[in-house]
Protein backbone atom coordinates (compact mmCIF):
# COMPACT_ATOMS: atom_id res chain seq x y z
CA UNK A 1 0.00 0.00 0.00
CA UNK A 2 2.88 2.62 1.44
CA UNK A 3 4.29 1.72 -2.08
CA UNK A 4 1.24 2.69 -4.18
CA UNK A 5 1.07 5.65 -2.64
CA UNK A 6 4.74 6.70 -3.25
CA UNK A 7 3.93 5.97 -6.79
CA UNK A 8 0.71 8.09 -6.64
CA UNK A 9 2.63 10.89 -5.40
CA UNK A 10 5.32 10.37 -7.99
CA UNK A 11 2.93 10.73 -10.64
CA UNK A 12 1.47 13.48 -9.11
CA UNK A 13 4.54 15.77 -8.45
CA UNK A 14 5.56 14.96 -12.34
CA UNK A 15 1.85 16.17 -13.84
CA UNK A 16 2.25 19.14 -11.63
CA UNK A 17 5.89 19.69 -13.14
CA UNK A 18 4.54 19.44 -16.46
CA UNK A 19 1.63 21.61 -15.63
CA UNK A 20 4.36 24.24 -14.30
CA UNK A 21 6.64 23.86 -17.25
CA UNK A 22 3.74 24.29 -19.90
CA UNK A 23 2.49 27.77 -18.11
CA UNK A 24 5.97 28.67 -18.29
CA UNK A 25 6.36 28.39 -22.15
CA UNK A 26 3.34 29.53 -23.02
CA UNK A 27 3.91 32.93 -20.98
CA UNK A 28 7.63 32.78 -22.52
CA UNK A 29 5.55 32.39 -26.22
CA UNK A 30 3.12 35.00 -25.19
CA UNK A 31 6.38 37.63 -24.04
CA UNK A 32 8.00 36.80 -26.97
CA UNK A 33 4.97 37.97 -29.10
CA UNK A 34 3.54 41.02 -27.23
CA UNK A 35 7.27 42.61 -26.14
CA UNK A 36 7.84 43.43 -29.65
CA UNK A 37 5.31 45.34 -30.26
CA UNK A 38 4.76 46.92 -27.25
CA UNK A 39 8.43 48.39 -27.39
CA UNK A 40 8.00 49.88 -30.83
CA UNK A 41 4.88 51.58 -29.54
CA UNK A 42 6.45 53.21 -26.37
CA UNK A 43 9.44 53.81 -28.75
CA UNK A 44 6.88 55.28 -31.31
CA UNK A 45 5.06 57.61 -28.98
CA UNK A 46 7.95 58.47 -26.79
CA UNK A 47 11.25 58.54 -29.23
CA UNK A 48 13.07 56.33 -26.04
CA UNK A 49 15.74 54.47 -27.50
CA UNK A 50 15.41 56.36 -31.16
CA UNK A 51 18.80 57.27 -32.31
CA UNK A 52 19.28 60.67 -32.90
CA UNK A 53 21.31 59.28 -36.49
CA UNK A 54 18.23 57.20 -37.95
CA UNK A 55 18.20 57.23 -41.41
CA UNK A 56 14.55 59.70 -41.86
CA UNK A 57 15.78 62.90 -43.55
CA UNK A 58 12.94 65.11 -41.81
CA UNK A 59 13.22 66.06 -38.40
CA UNK A 60 11.27 63.18 -35.88
CA UNK A 61 8.61 65.13 -33.67
CA UNK A 62 8.49 64.11 -30.25
CA UNK A 63 5.71 63.41 -29.26
CA UNK A 64 3.89 62.81 -32.29
CA UNK A 65 0.82 65.79 -33.13
CA UNK A 66 -2.33 64.13 -33.44
CA UNK A 67 -3.38 67.12 -35.90
CA UNK A 68 -7.06 65.97 -34.90
CA UNK A 69 -6.27 68.44 -32.10
CA UNK A 70 -5.11 71.41 -34.85
CA UNK A 71 -8.14 70.45 -37.46
CA UNK A 72 -11.28 70.64 -34.38
CA UNK A 73 -11.93 74.26 -35.04
CA UNK A 74 -10.67 74.55 -38.45
CA UNK A 75 -12.90 75.11 -41.23
CA UNK A 76 -11.97 72.49 -44.07
CA UNK A 77 -13.06 72.26 -47.62
CA UNK A 78 -11.26 71.87 -51.39
CA UNK A 79 -9.67 74.34 -53.30
CA UNK A 80 -11.58 73.38 -56.01
CA UNK A 81 -14.68 73.52 -54.41
CA UNK A 82 -15.51 70.16 -54.88
CA UNK A 83 -17.01 68.02 -52.42
CA UNK A 84 -15.71 66.10 -49.32
CA UNK A 85 -17.30 63.18 -47.83
CA UNK A 86 -20.17 63.72 -49.77
CA UNK A 87 -20.67 67.97 -48.41
CA UNK A 88 -19.81 70.62 -50.44
CA UNK A 89 -17.85 73.43 -49.57
CA UNK A 90 -21.22 75.44 -48.41
CA UNK A 91 -22.63 72.90 -46.07
CA UNK A 92 -19.52 72.25 -44.61
CA UNK A 93 -19.33 76.10 -43.85
CA UNK A 94 -22.63 76.32 -42.38
CA UNK A 95 -22.20 73.63 -40.18
CA UNK A 96 -19.46 76.30 -38.15
CA UNK A 97 -18.16 72.81 -36.75
CA UNK A 98 -14.41 72.57 -38.44
CA UNK A 99 -13.80 68.88 -37.85
CA UNK A 100 -15.54 68.53 -34.31
CA UNK A 101 -17.62 65.33 -35.99
CA UNK A 102 -15.63 62.19 -35.65
CA UNK A 103 -12.78 62.38 -38.99
CA UNK A 104 -14.46 59.85 -41.67
CA UNK A 105 -12.47 56.08 -43.08
CA UNK A 106 -11.19 57.91 -45.72
CA UNK A 107 -9.93 61.30 -43.93
CA UNK A 108 -7.99 58.92 -41.73
CA UNK A 109 -6.63 56.20 -44.35
CA UNK A 110 -3.98 58.29 -46.12
CA UNK A 111 -0.28 59.97 -45.40
CA UNK A 112 -0.58 63.68 -45.64
CA UNK A 113 1.81 66.61 -46.29
CA UNK A 114 0.23 69.50 -44.03
CA UNK A 115 1.75 73.03 -45.65
CA UNK A 116 0.80 76.01 -43.53
CA UNK A 117 0.17 79.22 -45.87
CA UNK A 118 0.44 82.67 -44.62
CA UNK A 119 -1.68 85.98 -45.82
CA UNK A 120 1.22 86.74 -48.99
CA UNK A 121 3.29 83.08 -48.89
CA UNK A 122 6.68 84.50 -49.20
CA UNK A 123 9.54 82.55 -50.93
CA UNK A 124 10.28 79.93 -47.97
CA UNK A 125 6.13 79.39 -48.40
CA UNK A 126 6.16 79.14 -52.05
CA UNK A 127 9.35 76.26 -52.04
CA UNK A 128 7.64 74.50 -49.34
CA UNK A 129 4.62 74.27 -51.72
CA UNK A 130 6.31 73.45 -54.70
CA UNK A 131 8.62 71.05 -53.16
CA UNK A 132 5.11 69.12 -51.71
CA UNK A 133 3.24 69.10 -55.22
CA UNK A 134 6.20 68.45 -56.88
CA UNK A 135 7.16 65.36 -54.67
CA UNK A 136 3.63 64.02 -54.77
CA UNK A 137 3.74 64.33 -58.47
CA UNK A 138 6.95 61.96 -58.16
CA UNK A 139 5.15 59.03 -56.42
CA UNK A 140 3.51 58.52 -59.39
CA UNK A 141 1.22 55.26 -58.90
CA UNK A 142 1.30 55.78 -55.35
CA UNK A 143 0.81 59.58 -55.16
CA UNK A 144 -2.92 58.05 -53.94
CA UNK A 145 -1.75 56.88 -50.39
CA UNK A 146 -0.44 60.95 -50.04
CA UNK A 147 -2.36 63.53 -49.53
CA UNK A 148 -1.57 67.69 -49.50
CA UNK A 149 -3.29 69.68 -46.96
CA UNK A 150 -2.54 73.58 -47.14
CA UNK A 151 -3.23 75.06 -44.12
CA UNK A 152 -3.99 78.92 -44.02
CA UNK A 153 -2.93 81.02 -41.17
CA UNK A 154 -4.52 84.30 -42.47
CA UNK A 155 -6.88 85.16 -44.43
CA UNK A 156 -4.91 84.89 -48.00
CA UNK A 157 -4.63 87.42 -50.53
CA UNK A 158 -6.63 87.01 -53.54
CA UNK A 159 -3.58 86.69 -55.43
CA UNK A 160 -2.49 83.53 -53.63
CA UNK A 161 -6.25 82.40 -53.73
CA UNK A 162 -5.83 82.37 -57.31
CA UNK A 163 -2.41 80.79 -57.74
CA UNK A 164 -3.48 78.01 -55.59
CA UNK A 165 -6.44 77.14 -57.45
CA UNK A 166 -4.36 77.56 -60.52
CA UNK A 167 -1.26 75.46 -59.55
CA UNK A 168 -2.66 73.16 -56.37
CA UNK A 169 -5.86 71.80 -57.63
CA UNK A 170 -7.55 69.22 -55.72
CA UNK A 171 -6.04 69.95 -52.63
CA UNK A 172 -7.50 70.13 -49.51
CA UNK A 173 -7.53 73.20 -47.47
CA UNK A 174 -7.87 74.00 -44.14
CA UNK A 175 -8.51 77.45 -42.63
CA UNK A 176 -7.00 77.98 -38.99
CA UNK A 177 -4.63 80.41 -37.68
CA UNK A 178 -1.01 81.06 -36.56
CA UNK A 179 -2.04 81.11 -32.78
CA UNK A 180 -3.80 77.31 -33.55
CA UNK A 181 -0.54 76.21 -34.75
CA UNK A 182 1.55 77.52 -32.37
CA UNK A 183 -0.68 76.23 -29.74
CA UNK A 184 -0.66 72.28 -31.44
CA UNK A 185 3.21 72.20 -31.68
CA UNK A 186 3.59 73.75 -28.19
CA UNK A 187 2.38 69.97 -27.39
CA UNK A 188 6.29 68.72 -28.56
CA UNK A 189 7.61 71.86 -27.26
CA UNK A 190 8.36 73.36 -30.36
CA UNK A 191 8.56 77.31 -31.40
CA UNK A 192 6.34 79.15 -33.92
CA UNK A 193 7.59 78.42 -37.27
CA UNK A 194 4.60 79.76 -38.97
CA UNK A 195 4.71 78.59 -42.67
CA UNK A 196 8.75 77.93 -42.38
CA UNK A 197 7.95 74.33 -41.72
CA UNK A 198 5.69 71.33 -43.37
CA UNK A 199 4.73 68.29 -41.68
CA UNK A 200 4.12 64.87 -42.30
CA UNK A 201 1.30 62.91 -41.36
CA UNK A 202 1.30 58.96 -40.89
CA UNK A 203 -1.90 57.27 -41.38
CA UNK A 204 -3.18 57.32 -38.20
CA UNK A 205 -3.29 61.26 -37.81
CA UNK A 206 -0.51 62.45 -35.94
CA UNK A 207 2.40 64.42 -37.42
CA UNK A 208 5.83 62.92 -36.74
CA UNK A 209 8.10 64.95 -38.83
CA UNK A 210 8.68 67.86 -40.52
CA UNK A 211 11.02 69.75 -43.05
CA UNK A 212 12.18 73.39 -43.98
CA UNK A 213 14.01 75.02 -47.18
CA UNK A 214 17.22 72.59 -46.31
CA UNK A 215 15.45 69.84 -47.01
CA UNK A 216 15.36 68.71 -50.83
CA UNK A 217 12.01 67.28 -52.35
CA UNK A 218 14.93 64.11 -52.80
CA UNK A 219 14.89 63.95 -49.05
CA UNK A 220 10.87 63.74 -48.41
CA UNK A 221 10.50 61.78 -51.62
CA UNK A 222 12.73 59.48 -49.88
CA UNK A 223 11.29 59.22 -46.47
CA UNK A 224 7.62 58.74 -47.72
CA UNK A 225 8.96 56.15 -50.07
CA UNK A 226 10.63 54.46 -47.33
CA UNK A 227 7.32 55.05 -44.89
CA UNK A 228 4.54 53.73 -48.15
CA UNK A 229 6.66 50.38 -48.19
CA UNK A 230 6.73 49.38 -44.65
CA UNK A 231 2.79 50.59 -43.85
CA UNK A 232 -0.20 49.37 -44.83
CA UNK A 233 -2.34 50.52 -48.07
CA UNK A 234 -5.86 50.40 -46.64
Amino acid sequence: MSQQNSTDDNQHTEADTVSKRNRFFGLVIIAIVTAPMLIAYIMYQTGWGVSANTTNKGELINPSLPIKALLMTSEIRKIDGADIDGKSENSIEEEGQGLGRELSEEWQKKWRLLVPVSQHCGTVCQKNLYTTRQVHIRLAEKAYRVERIILSLDTLSDELEQQLKEKHPNTRRVDTSAASLADWLAAANMATSADNYYYLVDQEGSAMMRYDVSHTGQDLLDDIKKLLKFTYDK
